[in-house]
């Protein structure tokens, strides 16, 4: 981890943990068991980001109601090459990091993929809601949505970069307030 010691406004740095309201980050143990550790990590995401999860996961699910129309066979399959390369960065970062944002790599090509289909003719003939408005809409969706989500996940691998290593529930993300199980005191 980097930035050990710093102070956030009003207190707390990540070697005083119990000065967190959170008992889970009260009590962190960095030798605690994976699982325990990337459930605690996956707990302390913020409720705002919780429900773009969720909600990205259900748009995504939509596809596998149309399998039979190309854009969303590919939908699903980009959206099922995600699980295994969570569990690769949870396993290797033992938590949430700001490298998480690696795993929507295969959105990225489906992203651009979808793109042209929906607004050029270079990758077929573009789609329009006489093939099926619901379908045409949901696809909109699906593009725009994954698009905010592939430009939040570089903001975040950048800011890995630069040195924000921290796992999600620890007291050193705590100290900068980034999960909502490890808030400071006021």
């Amino acid at each position: 981890m980097r930035g050990g010691g710093r102070a956030a406004e009003g207190g707390a740095t990540d070697r005083e943990p119990d000065k967190m309201t959170s008992p889970l980050a009260a009590k962190f143990d960095p030798e605690l068991p994976l699982r325990v550790a990337a459930f605690r990590s996956w707990r302390s995401i913020k409720t705002p980001v919780m429900v773009w999860l969720w909600y990205l996961n259900l748009l995504y699910a939509v596809g596998l109601f149309h399998l039979d129309r190309p854009e969303a066979f590919w939908a699903v399959m980009s959206w099922l090459a995600v699980g295994p390369l969570i569990a690769v960065v949870i396993v290797r970062q033992r938590g949430l990091t700001r490298l998480s944002g690696l795993i929507h790599l295969p959105w990225l090509v489906f992203t651009v993929w979808l793109g042209m289909r929906l607004f050029t003719g270079s990758a077929g003939a573009p789609l329009s809601p006489a093939q099926g408005a619901f379908y045409f809409y949901w696809l909109h969706l699906t593009f725009w949505s994954t698009l905010i989500c592939v430009a939040f996940d570089i903001v975040d691998v950048i800011r890995w970069l630069a040195g924000e290593r921290y796992v999600l529930g620890t007291p050193a993300a705590a100290a900068r307030g980034a999960s909502k199980l490890a808030r400071q005191t006021a």
